[in-house]
């Protein structure tokens, strides 16, 4: 099943001539992670705003899946600094009765490791905390898709290695559709069933990532895939 289709879809700006995509076709089925990967500027944030409505496209047309619940984690946490864990990752829910909103945000939280800080402020949060907060408020809606714009780029390595590991499991276990926006090689090759390499405006190429999951970043699989998609980097 198709969960992500997008059909000959090009963009720029109101206002701007450059097109930031030209021509953008893709098709994603339902419970694959893909890793869109590429030099800054090439249009990666912008087609995972196209994705998730927050932009229309200039051209073309972007269709999801039938009911398909939607997820959005951005780099930048984006917690709320007056509400504590629970109340931020709860917003979503909000509309819920008080009974089930504890229930859901109680299972998130202990699934992205942060059963006791519910009741921390952000600013009691370390970086790695506060990012885990933003996946949970994301899962709290338990969505189709989930799209990820550079989640762990601000995570130190030993943070971001320790995120990573426990999203490839709760990503394992949900089976969501996930778009993940990325400028590292390993952590694209780590975590997806395939790889898009991006350049200005349009696709490279997409390498399919086959090696079972878990995966470890010192597997020689793992490196030979990431030098893979180097490659087709530095000379695009």
């Amino acid at each position: 099943m198709t969960a992500i289709s997008i059909e000959k879809v090009s963009f720029h700006y109101p206002g701007h001539k450059e097109w930031i995509l030209k021509d953008f076709s893709l098709q994603l089925q339902a419970h694959k992670v893909l890793a869109v990967i590429g030099k800054s500027g090439c249009g990666k944030s912008t087609l995972m705003r196209l994705i998730s409505g927050l932009l229309k496209p200039t051209e073309g047309r972007i269709v999801l899946g039938k009911d398909m619940r939607v997820g959005v984690v951005f780099q930048d946490p984006r917690l709320l600094p007056w509400k504590t864990v629970f109340e931020n990752v709860a917003l979503p829910i909000r509309n819920e009765t008080l009974e089930k909103q504890k229930a859901v945000v109680d299972e998130v939280l202990e699934l992205v490791g942060l059963g006791h800080a519910q009741d921390f402020y952000p600013s009691e949060l370390s970086g790695g905390m506060a990012q885990r907060a933003a996946l949970a408020r994301a899962l709290v809606q338990s969505p189709d898709i989930l799209l990820m714009d550079e989640p762990f780029g601000a995570l130190d390595a030993i943070t971001r290695a320790q995120i990573q590991m426990d999203f490839e499991s709760i990503q394992q276990r949900k089976k969501m559709t996930v778009v993940l926006i990325t400028h590292e090689v390993n952590e694209a090759v780590r975590l997806a069933d395939s790889v898009l390499v991006m350049s200005q405006t349009k696709i490279i190429d997409t390498l399919d990532v086959q090696i079972a999951h878990p995966r470890s970043l010192t597997d020689m699989q793992v490196v030979n895939y990431a030098a893979r998609v180097l490659n087709l980097l530095t000379h695009s």
